[in-house]
């Protein structure tokens, strides 16, 4: 199932903002790197978000969402944030999903969850070009992700 990009943010607020640190950047690449690593996990056959992530500045950014914490600059976000275009309700599955995207990345700031968004041969360096909000597609996302899963030897 697809969601709105501020509902997964709001399952990280509300489970992990009183321990976690939760800047505007964090939750935002967060977001974005639980939905790369769904798709690889899915085999591209499902998406996490409804929306596609874009290509800014500071690198991959669902815009909703982006609008939805901008007031809260470099401050932590401790409350759910309003979302206005849904009220949905992550499955458990999705839940146990996005607690491992936790348990891997919630550790880091956003300043180096962003680093890792902007390294070279990411979706968002093939293709950003300052000013021109690209889309990032789907299949480099994938592409991205997929290299990074490892079969497990026994």
């Amino acid at each position: 199932m697809a969601y709105n990009p501020t509902t997964v943010a709001n399952y990280f607020i509300d489970k992990y903002s009183k321990t976690g640190n939760l800047t505007p950047m964090k939750i935002i690449k967060l977001t974005y790197i639980a939905y790369g690593w769904y798709l690889a996990l899915t085999n591209k056959k499902e998406r996490l978000i409804d929306e596609n992530p874009i290509a800014w500045d500071f690198g991959p950014v669902f815009p909703s969402l982006y609008y939805s914490i901008k007031q809260y600059k470099k401050e932590k976000i401790t409350e759910k944030i309003p979302n206005t275009t849904k009220n949905e309700k992550i499955t458990s599955e999705d839940e146990q999903f996005l607690d491992k995207i936790w348990e891997v990345y919630g550790r880091f700031d956003g300043v180096y969850l962003s680093a890792l968004t902007h390294i070279e041969g990411t979706p968002w360096e093939k293709v950003y070009r300052k000013d021109s909000n690209a889309v990032i597609s789907d299949e480099d996302i994938f592409e991205h992700y997929k290299t990074k899963l490892k079969p497990i030897s026994t």
